[in-house]
């Protein structure tokens, strides 16, 4: 085992993601990696013991191990070593080695982008999000408001003094506090609260 090949197998390798072996195809490269040397070289752990690993079937492993090997993540290897440390020549399992060269794509002048899904075409998948894009090209993602409509400014009276009335005392709220802060709470645990009749602004001629 060696922590460059299963580092690879776990952040590296561009398994498509849009594909329904994917997760399957994930689990057995990290089992083979398991095995593997630094240089991904010289993995040949047996069909059993990988079946162990992965908790698939004899069938979906060995259906797997041929799919890595068609999306080129893996290859056949040298069986030199296999053959001095297993010299029974019916119990030998086929050798691998992983191409750590393959890696998910990132643009030249991007960071990476390992964490952006990739698909069976090798083309990463786009973030979901809103987003503007200005003149200049540059892509902007607007901020969040936070100025709920319980925190803006009261609306001053014709005459220019506040519409609201100041904080009468009796309820939670504070000078500093918002104009819905202005509650009176009807339960001990604060879960129901109705607005202060005393200080907060009514609505409509009546009590909020």
């Amino acid at each position: 085992m060696s922590i460059e090949a299963i580092d690879w197998a776990l952040n590296h390798a561009p398994i498509p993601t849009d594909r329904k072996d994917a997760s399957t195809l994930a689990i057995t490269l990290i089992a083979l990696a398991n095995h593997a040397g630094p240089d991904g070289r010289d993995a040949f752990p047996s069909v059993e013991r990988m079946m162990r690993y992965t908790r698939l079937s004899r069938r979906t492993v060995q259906r797997s191990l041929r799919s890595l090997e068609e999306l080129g993540l893996i290859r056949a290897g040298n069986t030199r070593v296999r053959d001095a440390k297993i010299p029974e020549a019916n119990a030998r399992p086929l050798v691998y080695n992983l191409v750590l060269s393959a890696r998910l794509s990132t643009g030249p002048d991007e960071e990476r982008q390992d964490d952006a899904p990739l698909t069976s075409r090798g083309r990463q998948q786009k973030r979901l999000g809103a987003s503007a894009e200005t003149s200049g090209g540059v892509t902007m993602t607007p901020k969040p408001s936070f100025n709920r409509p319980g925190n803006r400014p009261a609306p001053s009276a014709p005459d220019g003094r506040s519409a609201v009335r100041p904080v009468c005392g009796q309820c939670d709220a504070r000078d500093p506090d918002p104009v819905s802060a202005r509650v009176v709470w009807l339960d001990e645990d604060r879960t129901r609260s109705t607005p202060c009749p005393r200080c907060a602004p009514q609505r409509n001629g009546g009590a909020r």
